[in-house]
């Protein structure tokens, strides 16, 4: 029951009005999260070149280097982004509903670059542009990557001139939206976009607290009725339990058209959890196959001719 203390604490946090600055003491203080480890920053450089190679096949055709990407909860160590600039990106929109940056990750995140920049560019195939040094706040992301960072900013109505952007990205996120905010995210995000423009977006459709505590089915979060889940549900660790379905039917209503999928499980195993779990009633309706996808990845486009 490890997961039930870390989801009443994370809950508490998050119903204190520094919650978000306790959490983060926390995480790295405490849990020794954070900084990320070296091999989780090459998962997040290769998530990022994903996206990019999203963009290049999918996208508008303009070159990395003239267009403008935007990203919606960007997190603390901003190391996509950060690899979207050594990549080649030459502007980037980030927005946060509250203000996560911290310099000294970011540091981090620039020194991981420097320590594997060989690997990285030959995972990448192409030259990297260098990144330099550490910065000293969070104001010279703009001059110094093309990085411009907007928090507190709601993605779901950022203010930002429609048709602006050529690419969105969103990883990892989406899992903590709440379902109707989501939908709204998801509305804005195609609002920004040129026609032609590309979404790209990865999904941990698994309940988080079977990272934390390894004696639980990635699934366990299932067999909660929404009420209860809301009781241990914090608002800094929010899961939304949404399945594999249900985020695609969501971009489908903003407007985009899904040009690729790539669904990941559920494998034997899971489908043997998933069988001797007893669900609660809202997850009863979904194929054994829609509910145990454990990671969904999608790109989607705003059509260049609106219908």
């Amino acid at each position: 029951m490890r997961w039930l203390a870390k989801a009443a604490l994370q809950r508490g946090l998050g119903l204190m009005p520094q919650g978000e600055r306790l959490n983060y003491v926390f995480q790295r203080h405490v849990l020794r999260s954070l900084p990320a480890s070296e091999s989780v920053f090459r998962r997040k450089f290769a998530r990022a070149l994903q996206h990019l190679r999203a963009y290049e096949e999918h996208g508008p055709g303009t070159p990395a280097a003239e267009a403008c990407f935007y990203e919606f909860g960007a997190g603390w160590d901003l190391a996509i982004p950060l690899s979207y600039a050594a990549l080649g990106v030459g502007r980037q929109v980030l927005v946060d509903i509250r203000p996560s940056v911290r310099v000294e990750l970011v540091n981090d995140s620039l020194a991981a670059f420097d320590r594997l920049w060989d690997e990285l560019e030959a995972e990448a195939g192409r030259e990297l542009r260098r990144l330099g040094g550490p910065i000293g706040s969070a104001e010279k992301l703009e001059e110094r990557f093309g990085i411009t960072y907007l928090a507190p900013r709601d993605a779901r109505a950022t203010g930002l001139t429609a048709e602006t952007v050529d690419f969105v990205s969103s990883t990892d996120t989406c899992e903590h939206i709440p379902g109707a905010d989501l939908a709204e995210i998801f509305r804005e995000s195609r609002r920004l976009l040129r026609p032609g423009g590309a979404f790209s977006c990865r999904i941990d459709l698994q309940d988080h607290y079977s990272y934390f505590d390894s004696s639980l089915s990635r699934y366990n979060f299932l067999r909660f009725s929404d009420r209860a889940w809301g009781l241990v549900n914090s608002p800094l660790h929010h899961q939304n339990r949404l399945r594999s379905p249900d985020y695609l039917r969501l971009v489908r209503e903003a407007g985009f058209e899904v040009v690729a999928e790539r669904p990941s499980g559920p494998s034997e195993e899971g489908l043997e959890q998933l069988r001797s779990l007893p669900l609660a009633p809202r997850f009863r309706g979904y194929t054994p196959e829609e509910l145990g996808v454990t990671i969904l990845s999608f790109v989607a486009r705003r059509p260049t001719v609106e219908r």
